[in-house]
């Protein structure tokens, strides 16, 4: 493991050091692209029993990227601040493209493959924030090396993974994942996706435990829901599903997680996502696998009015197994998103997370923390996030 570690940081550093070559050379033909995003949110929201308020406004996202490519390589390279300030690399990689073979291999920084939803690209999901599994079970991105290709109805991606590029990649255990795809009926009228993942983790000899903790949907409080610091390792199997007949889709997910806890024997945690929406002037569309940009017939540009999805989610999360209690939540949603042009968004995400609060304090919002103290079971965060969003 400690060599798979040391291999993948070289590996990113090395791809750093000669992007800049790479693209400053005259006798390398890159077609370089500069793209870049900006999420801007609103929440309001509080609980039913917690001392908890919010009423805030937040800088979610905002990143800026370089992209190139040539016959035999593409490359990406991002990087990302919030709220807080601080600048990171989110994507920061290069797929190589072998002669006389349909597959490309990955190196550097980028996401596990993992769900449909986090494969989805921010810009596209359908609410604010992603199903809450996602987040608990750590979808993520890390430094590693993957094999990916694809086909007219299929795609298909492994890879082994180090850590995150941000933080110390070496000593931050191992990550071995898969996810592939298929569309058995992909028409014009209709496609139909499937898919299925696996991910096996295990911890470094510096890195903590394993945990599993969520927020009441909105990204701005603090966790309601967590284990604590758990388990030595994990493996998740995920199933997905979903269909577009436009304008119609409707997407599901289940993530079974199986850990090795720290104090023996095995956790079994859970979670799942449903979302379905319709779009009145518009579409939505998939490509490689996961959702992508929305189709507007008729965008403000064009003095049209652009398009209005409306959509409803409801997702689940078990955190409680063989003497783990983290608590377990179910978060329903109902959304409305006015897409001026296909680049730019104003969305309203209202929902209500419900939880069983568990026993755990560990990682908490200060307010649910006190609540678990006092001896509350279960609560209720009702609220909503107004996003602005826009991407180039």
């Amino acid at each position: 493991m400690g060599k798979f570690n040391i291999y993948c940081s070289t590996a990113a550093l090395t791809l750093a050091a000669l992007t800049p070559a790479l693209t400053a050379s005259a006798d390398t033909p890159w077609d370089l692209k500069l793209s870049g995003r900006i999420l801007y949110d609103y929440t309001r929201a509080d609980a039913d029993t917690a001392d908890f308020e919010i009423d805030d406004t937040e800088l979610r996202s905002a990143r800026l990227a370089v992209s190139g490519k040539t016959d035999v390589m593409d490359f990406k390279v991002e990087l990302e601040t919030d709220e807080g300030g601080e600048i990171i690399a989110t994507d920061a990689y290069a797929d190589f493209s072998p002669k006389g073979t349909s597959w490309k291999i990955r190196v550097g920084q980028f996401k596990t493959p993992n769900s449909l939803e986090e494969q989805t690209s921010g810009r596209f999901t359908t609410f604010a924030e992603r199903a809450e599994f996602t987040d608990a079970f750590e979808f993520d991105r890390r430094v590693g090396i993957a094999a990916h290709t694809k086909g007219k109805d299929w795609t298909f991606m492994a890879g082994a993974f180090g850590g995150d590029l941000n933080d110390t990649p070496s000593e931050e255990g191992l990550a071995l994942a898969a996810r592939g795809t298929y569309t058995p009926v992909h028409t014009d009228a209709m496609l139909v996706h499937l898919g299925a993942s696996v991910r096996y983790r295990e911890i470094g000899d510096r890195q903590s435990r394993l945990r599993y903790r969520q927020r009441p949907f909105a990204h701005l409080p603090g966790r309601m829901i967590s284990t604590g610091a758990v388990a030595e390792s994990d493996t998740l199997i995920g199933l997905e599903a979903a269909v577009l007949r436009s304008p119609f889709w409707a997407s599901l997910e289940y993530a079974d997680v199986r850990s090795d806890l720290a104090a023996g024997g095995t956790g079994n945690f859970t979670g799942s996502g449903f979302e379905t929406g319709y779009f009145f002037g518009g579409e939505r569309t998939y490509k490689d696998g996961k959702f992508d940009r929305p189709k507007v017939n008729h965008p403000v540009t064009e003095r049209g009015l652009g398009a209005l999805s409306v959509s409803a989610a409801y997702d689940t999360l078990d955190l409680t197994d063989a003497g783990v209690d983290g608590g377990a939540m179910s978060t329903a949603l109902v959304g409305l998103s006015w897409y001026p042009t296909s680049k730019t968004r104003v969305g309203l995400s209202i929902f209500q997370s419900d939880a069983n609060l568990g026993t755990s304090t560990s990682g908490l919002d200060p307010a649910f923390a006190d609540a678990v103290r006092a001896g509350v079971t279960d609560d209720t965060v009702t609220g909503a996030t107004l996003r602005l969003q826009a991407d180039f």
